[in-house]
């Protein structure tokens, strides 16, 4: 689960900004001065080559909105620094605040029986707000268990916080499954009816291997902008619909219509999934000028659905 995709292919995309910024924060200790010296370098200008305006090739695109991509890549680098840093209170205080942000502007599926799998993707608050639905879904009484599926290519440590504290405030437990090896018999042996499973569905078909991408139908994610024409639509690999059916799991989607709200809805098991977002808060932007992207075509989605 890491806004960075693995696949070596990938990290060799020339000036992707967000192996840029994760290089950078490696590179030294002091945090906080490497995001007010990648912030002052975002506003010299110096790294418009690397920003989703010169990215995406929407040229339209507002400087606020160019500019706003470029701190969430940057920030979302610089969150584990301080969340480890952080007390229990104050994490707990700090994930919590993602409800001053987004409100639920719809929440359904919740309530039907069994195991339960949520789609969702790499928004920039994709950690507090799964942190916050897991809560939830430990308060109604019906999950005790919460997996969430990764790619467990390098150490997150916000998936080991995450853990701790579901546990030790709310009681759940979260369990973190790499997509690796015999993953899926593992996971069934694993899930109960009281079972929730996250899982982000927003990889792009170059992060895998082609046989991976024949055996996974095809998913799509909407992304909104500011610029003059229809949202872009991305094609992205997801294995969900197939998952969840053979897990007998409900599954519902986790998306993000606009930059102050998230929705919660079910989705046919049958169905392909369509996710939304705003683009500047898609975390896989930087990838836009090697993935296949286009203007959506009209067929009853909307950027506001």
């Amino acid at each position: 689960m890491n806004a960075i995709t693995p696949a070596r292919a990938f990290d060799l995309i020339p000036d992707r900004f967000d192996t840029f910024v994760a290089s950078t924060f490696a590179a030294s200790k002091a945090g906080r001065h490497v995001r007010d010296r990648l912030i002052a370098q975002v506003d010299g200008g110096r790294l418009d080559h690397m920003l989703l305006r010169a990215r995406s090739g929407l040229t339209t695109l507002s400087h606020d909105v160019n500019r706003k991509a470029a701190l969430n890549i940057i920030d979302f680098a610089f969150e584990p620094l301080v969340m480890q840093g952080m007390s229990t209170d104050q994490t707990i205080r700090y994930l919590g605040a993602v409800e001053k942000m987004l409100h639920v502007r719809e929440a359904r599926g919740l309530d039907g029986f069994g195991p339960l799998w949520v789609d969702t993707i790499h928004h920039v608050c994709v950690f507090s707000v799964l942190f916050q639905l897991a809560a939830f879904l430990g308060k109604t009484g019906r999950f005790g268990q919460v997996i969430l599926l990764h790619q467990g290519q390098r150490p997150e440590p916000r998936l080991r916080i995450m853990v701790d504290l579901l546990r030790r405030a709310h009681g759940i437990a979260l369990v973190l499954l790499q997509l690796q090896g015999r993953w899926f018999p593992r996971l069934a042996q694993l899930t109960t009816p009281s079972t929730a499973i996250f899982y982000l569905t927003d990889m792009p078909p170059e992060a895998f291997a082609q046989t991976v991408r024949k055996q996974r139908a095809g998913s799509r994610l909407l992304l909104s902008h500011d610029g003059a024409g229809a949202p872009l639509e991305v094609e992205t690999v997801s294995g969900s619909q197939s998952f969840a059916r053979r897990l007998g799991a409900a599954r519902i989607v986790l998306d993000y219509p606009s930059t102050d709200s998230v929705r919660i809805r079910p989705v046919g098991s049958e169905e392909a999934a369509t996710s939304l977002c705003p683009l500047e808060d898609w975390l896989f932007w930087p990838v836009l000028g090697s993935t296949a992207q286009k203007p959506a075509i009209a067929q009853g989605y909307s950027a506001q659905q």
